[in-house]
């Protein structure tokens, strides 16, 4: 009687540990996560003052760039042509900044994709060292080792 009272003890010992060992891998994931999730902020916020710096640039600086070219090119071109030219290139320029900024942003992914990745490679860590080492202790077998001859 006394032999089952102390397995029994030590099963609740061991299942106790086991909840806490699971308590803090949850947490350091948790943590990870949040380290993951701050860093993809930061690319974030990157990315988004890049856009706001083409909205700046394309709002304040337009009119005294387009009336610099346009007087620069009204030596060559009539005005409306020298018009035209100016617009061009500003535009360019602001389609490029944005086209910059939403590479960035595509580059980042969004906060899900990264919490799944973190989910999925948890669950490949569970299967690769606790699953799958659990039957590889000695004296079990694996099905795959028992081959036909």
């Amino acid at each position: 009687m006394e032999g089952i009272r102390r397995r029994k003890r030590e099963w609740q010992d061991r299942l106790l540990a086991l909840r806490e060992a699971v308590g803090e891998l949850y947490s350091a994931e948790a943590d990870a996560l949040s380290r993951d999730l701050a860093q993809w902020g930061k690319g974030f916020l990157g990315a988004l003052l890049l856009l706001l710096a083409a909205l700046a640039l394309g709002f304040w600086l337009l009119a005294m760039l387009c009336g610099f070219l346009v007087a620069l090119v009204a030596v060559w071109l009539p005005v409306w042509g020298a018009t035209l030219v100016a617009m061009g290139i500003v535009a360019l320029t602001i389609a490029g900044l944005a086209w910059l900024g939403l590479r960035r942003l595509q580059a980042l992914g969004g906060p899900l994709g990264r919490v799944q990745r973190r989910w999925r490679d948890h669950l490949d860590w569970w299967q690769d060292r606790v699953i799958d080492s659990a039957g590889t202790e000695p004296g079990i077998e694996d099905d795959d080792d028992q081959r036909p001859s």
